[in-house]
């Protein structure tokens, strides 16, 4: 790659935060230079540590990403983008991270996927299940960044329960097939729903019910009732609720049981694995 012509080029900055005077590789972003070690991004990308293991293609002159005026260029990334990465391998202080909102985990998850940055792929993901994002934006994230795990899990299963039907917004945002998968799971449930007319009520539910017959009073159980499922009907089996990590990441809480016949049909529809409810 034949070096940057300055008189040419528009005006380079280096970047505020991550221009490390003792850096060891050089990248442009934009307009922007990054100055940052070579070994963090051969340690953690699987992409970066093939790009150095290749041979040099121009021994003559200046190596590629050891000064500014021949940096490693990185075509078709934002600014913002790269260094909400940088955020995560170099932190302000270790144990907490700078990134909190949706787009921002979303920037680091794209490119942590794009460059094989598997560790910090997972530190994404872990993050976004913390925060809250509506089941149709969760699906949408899943597709595009091929995740399989409980939290794809319980956003189907969401969507497959919730009485309203999807909105055309929602449609076009997970795609005809999805929103068919969707529409066949609903009408299997609401089958079995007016067959048995009775959907079994979560432990909460029961003593509500027996403090009410205790008082006294008459208690009816309308099939209509919209209770909050932990068992099937049809299957006592129990499905353990998937778990999610505080964003303190102290303790683990669990997020509400979901049903099991449900949990079946979408992990059926949808190749997600039962073992991803844990």
């Amino acid at each position: 790659m034949p070096d940057i012509d300055f008189n040419s080029s528009p005006a380079l900055t280096r970047h505020e935060d991550y221009y490390f005077e003792d850096g060891n590789l050089i990248i442009l972003v934009e307009n922007t230079l990054f100055r940052v070690f070579r070994s963090t991004f051969t340690r953690h990308s699987a992409t970066f540590s093939d790009l150095f293991d290749l041979p040099p293609a121009n021994c003559e002159g200046t190596v590629e990403g050891s000064v500014d005026w021949n940096p490693i260029i990185l075509s078709g990334i934002l600014v913002v983008d790269f260094e909400r990465l940088l955020w995560v391998l170099y932190p302000p202080s270790y144990g907490i991270h700078k990134a909190s909102t949706i787009g921002e985990w979303l920037s680091i998850l794209d490119l942590a996927t794009r460059w094989e940055f598997t560790s910090v792929r997972e530190l994404a993901i872990r993050e976004l299940q913390t925060l809250h994002v509506s089941p149709v934006d969760c699906i949408a994230i899943c597709q595009k960044y091929d995740i399989a795990n409980s939290w794809t899990l319980a956003a189907y299963v969401s969507l497959c329960e919730r009485p309203e039907p999807l909105t055309m917004s929602e449609a076009n945002q997970i795609g005809l097939e999805t929103v068919v998968r969707i529409a066949e799971i609903r009408e299997r449930l609401r089958s079995t729903n007016s067959l048995t007319n009775y959907r079994t009520p979560t432990c909460a539910a029961l003593r509500r019910t027996e403090h009410v017959s205790g008082a006294g009073s008459k208690t009816t159980v309308s099939g209509r009732l919209q209770w909050d499922i932990g068992e099937s009907f049809l299957d006592q089996a129990r499905i353990p609720p998937p778990r999610v990590m505080s964003n303190k990441g102290s303790a683990i809480r669990p997020l509400r049981p979901m049903p099991v016949r449900s949990v079946r049909l979408v992990a059926e529809a949808f190749g997600l694995p039962l073992g991803s409810c844990n």
